[in-house]
């Protein structure tokens, strides 16, 4: 299937490597665009990597992209109108050059939680890891945020945890980036309450977004995926964060694996809960990767990759109950959007489930995957 994407050509994401990405998770696609630490910033963006990439979009192939874990992609195949991703037959004859117009800052791992899927341990930057995030920032701030529309912190921590990202927004000036129209936060929703939010005063008249991480639809789970979280705090919270009048997205997402994916229904519910003045709203699935933090030993407990066969089958069935809802939801308009990253994981609609279930008394659960991959 010929798609077009338009994010290697306005949008960028930079991570605590100095690689620069066009906004995708470093998983998601082959290589980077460029490293600030390499390169100019005008050989980075407009740079031979950079138009190998954009030219993979102009010829359909998306051959640097891997179909399997980009969310955007998932909804183009499924037939589910995205805004990053559509049909090459409607993609522009040509770029324009200009400057981007998004940025995600993702090179802060501070965080107030441990979660297992992330890490074995609190991460809190002091000393000269902190220095260097704050080189970062000051390039950011001088280079790129001049000229960008909308920012995006952090994918790999809190940013109300982070010294650096919280003094940003704490301070920040709309007379110095006046471009800026849109911030948008990815956090565990912890520390995000009315007290803070009232300390961040330039950001009052400026629309904000939020993806609030949450890997759970009960306290109980929640103890278990995002310790030493409070989910009594967090539900405290996520009434706040609603009521936000210049709140323009609220999202709420969790990573799938063996101690959460039976809540998934319970989280489309959740997710429905946060839907207010018909207000853009999204509830999104993500597949478990194995970061630097998380051992083999550890990734093999927790990943659904080496779940028995039962939990294979269970999970598979309550995964095609979640596509269902989410083909409804957008045939019919509803909020939230549901999405997810696992498709390759869906059973076609014309596959009789009993087959499975004879396969699963005959296949190891890394046999089934391989089977449905090959499908």
């Amino acid at each position: 299937m010929k798609l077009f994407c338009k994010l290697p050509f306005s949008r960028i994401s930079i991570d605590e490597a100095v690689d620069v990405w066009p906004a995708c998770c470093p998983e998601w696609v082959a290589f980077p665009l460029g490293n600030i630490f390499k390169q100019s910033w005008q050989d980075i963006w407009y740079g031979d990597d950079a138009k190998r990439f954009r030219d993979s979009m102009f010829d359909g192939s998306l051959k640097y992209c891997d179909r399997n874990w980009c969310p955007n992609i998932g909804n183009a195949e499924a037939g589910i109108k995205d805004h990053h991703v559509i049909p090459h037959k409607d993609s522009p004859g040509e770029w324009v050059p200009a400057p981007p117009v998004h940025v995600n800052l993702n090179y802060d791992y501070t965080c107030n939680l441990r979660c297992p899927t992330c890490r074995n341990e609190l991460i809190h930057y002091m000393g000269e890891d902190l220095k260097k995030v704050q080189y970062i920032q000051d390039y950011a701030e001088r280079q790129i945020l001049p000229t960008v529309e909308s920012v995006a912190l952090t994918g790999v921590g809190d940013p109300f945890m982070s010294q650096v990202f919280r003094n940003f927004l704490i301070n920040f000036d709309k007379h110095k980036y006046p471009n800026i129209k849109t911030i948008h936060f990815h956090t565990n929703g912890q520390l995000f309450d009315e007290v803070l939010y009232a300390k961040m005063k330039g950001l009052h008249h400026l629309n904000i977004s939020t993806d609030i991480s949450i890997d759970a639809a009960s306290a109980a789970v929640y103890h278990k995926v995002r310790p030493p979280g409070n989910w009594d705090r967090l539900m405290k919270n996520l009434q706040f964060i609603k009521q936000i009048d210049n709140l323009v997205l609220l999202g709420i997402s969790m990573v799938v694996q063996k101690e959460n994916y039976q809540e998934m229904p319970a989280f489309i519910e959740l997710g429905e809960s946060l839907v207010h003045n018909n207000r853009n709203s999204f509830v999104e699935f993500k597949r478990l990767r194995q970061y630097y933090g998380v051992s083999d030993q550890d990734y093999k407990r927790i990943s659904l990759d080496s779940a028995d066969a039962l939990m294979t089958e269970d999970f598979l069935n309550i995964l095609n109950r979640v596509e269902a809802k989410r083909k409804y939801n957008a045939k019919n308009s509803i909020r939230p959007d549901i999405n997810h990253n696992l498709q390759e994981y869906i059973i076609p609609e014309k596959e009789n489930i009993s087959s499975l279930t004879r396969l699963t008394t005959m296949l190891s659960s890394k046999d089934i995957f391989s089977f449905l991959k090959s499908r």
